[in-house]
């Protein structure tokens, strides 16, 4: 391209009359046209010429876009075509963009995408996460005053008729099994592009070691961090999540979900229970998955022979960083922001340091000015048995249904003391 030589773009209209000072979709006459080829419209950038071609069948008006480097058009005199030559400049060639085979384009492609999302859909191994995240996006507006994240912990913990009849205000679970604070925080920012929550409770378990699986035999891939960011919506949130959690080696596997479950096509039972879920289950789904068995005696017995753990509780560092993020964010949103630590089965809490893990959240929280309810320092208060937990032998202490009632009705009136004050 020569210097001080613009671009021009040159518009042909076939079919009606385009005036200068006309709105548009206005046609003009003849008679208040210019001269076939001059200029109607002429800036740094854009020049838009009128051409008048006979066409007795008032067939579909098409409107070309031809892109040059200087302004040559060629008038055939005979019958009113314009014709340009080859250029001088890099484009060489003057191209043609032909609106109707674009729009076209673009429905294919459009059509493309939507039989890909529905491919994922019902081709994706049937888990609650992913499905916790399609609730989410049905729920109308208002249907999360009260939104709670973490880990499983979260989710077999805070019963949502709870703390409707507590407080009054609806409320929803956005947590997902092993979720630490990094993907609490993304979860967080997603939620609020859809509700405006009134409080949000992030609960403690997901201020732990957990790395995002960065490490061990499969590093950077867990079917938990995957289904949780396979549930969101695509958008600029979604990428910040993938680009955070992910190497940039593994950001195609991360957004690319046909590509792990694309061989599930004959697991007719897979498909079944998606086909069923989307179509009627949606509204139906809860997000509350309290355990449904209760600690038997040869378990408490199991917990009453451990050994003592002197092992300090561990933060990671990815965690803090985005344990701070998820305060300002709040802060910034007006929104209350409290963190819980849902109880454990008090005989393995004196099997553990758990004075290192109470000292460290508290201590991050009081970095933020953040109100911190530990219910292990409530046990008796809440009135907690072995009963009120699972029957599993590990350090996951998920409560059953009777246990979830016992505390969420404590945290909430515990938190509502607070918000009083």
């Amino acid at each position: 391209m020569r210097e001080n030589e613009n671009p021009c773009i040159y518009v042909t209209c076939r079919g009606f009359a385009l005036r200068t000072g006309s709105r548009r979709g206005t046609a003009g006459t003849a008679a208040d046209c210019p001269a076939r080829g001059s200029p109607v419209l002429k800036s740094n950038f854009l020049k838009v010429c009128w051409q008048q071609t006979k066409n007795d069948k008032n067939s579909l008006i098409m409107i070309e876009i031809v892109i040059l480097t200087r302004w040559s058009p060629d008038i055939n005199a005979a019958d009113g075509s314009m014709a340009y030559g080859k250029g001088d400049g890099f484009l060489g060639k003057y191209k043609t963009i032909n609106y109707k085979c674009f729009l076209k384009g673009l429905f294919f492609v459009l059509l493309f995408l939507a039989g890909l999302k529905g491919a994922v859909l019902l081709l994706y191994p049937p888990n609650e996460i992913i499905r916790t995240w399609h609730c989410f996006y049905a729920l109308e507006k208002g249907e999360a005053e009260v939104l709670v994240v973490g880990s499983s912990h979260a989710y077999s913990t805070f019963d949502p008729w709870v703390i409707s009849q507590s407080t009054g205000m609806s409320s929803y679970v956005l947590a997902s099994n092993s979720q630490n604070t990094v993907q609490a925080y993304f979860n967080v920012k997603e939620a609020l592009h859809y509700q405006q929550p009134k409080a949000i409770i992030l609960e403690a378990f997901s201020l732990d070691n957990n790395n995002n699986f960065r490490y061990g035999d499969t590093p950077d891939r867990d079917w938990k961090k995957e289904a949780n960011i396979d549930g969101m919506r695509f958008g600029l949130t979604k990428l910040e999540a993938v680009m955070e959690q992910y190497e940039g080696r593994n950001w195609s596997y991360a957004l690319l979900p046909i590509a792990r479950c694309h061989s599930n096509w004959t697991d007719i039972v897979s498909i079944g229970s998606n086909l069923n879920f989307y179509m009627k289950g949606i509204r139906n789904f809860s997000s509350f998955r309290p355990s449904r068995t209760s600690m038997s005696a040869d378990t408490q017995r199991l917990y009453a022979e451990a050994d003592y753990n002197p092992a300090e509780w561990v933060i990671s560092g990815s965690n803090e960083l985005y344990f701070h993020k998820l305060a300002q964010l709040c802060r910034e949103e007006g929104i209350p922001f409290y963190v819980v630590m849902a109880p454990m089965y008090d005989v393995y809490i004196r099997s553990i340091n758990y004075d290192s893990c109470f000292e460290k959240i508290s201590s991050l929280a009081e970095s933020e000015g953040v109100y911190y309810l530990d219910c292990n320092r409530h046990y008796n208060e809440i009135g907690l048995t072995a009963q009120d937990f699972e029957d599993a032998f590990n350090g996951y202490h998920h409560l059953n249904g009777s246990g979830a009632e016992k505390v969420t009705r404590f945290v909430m009136d515990m938190l509502y003391v607070q918000e009083k004050e």
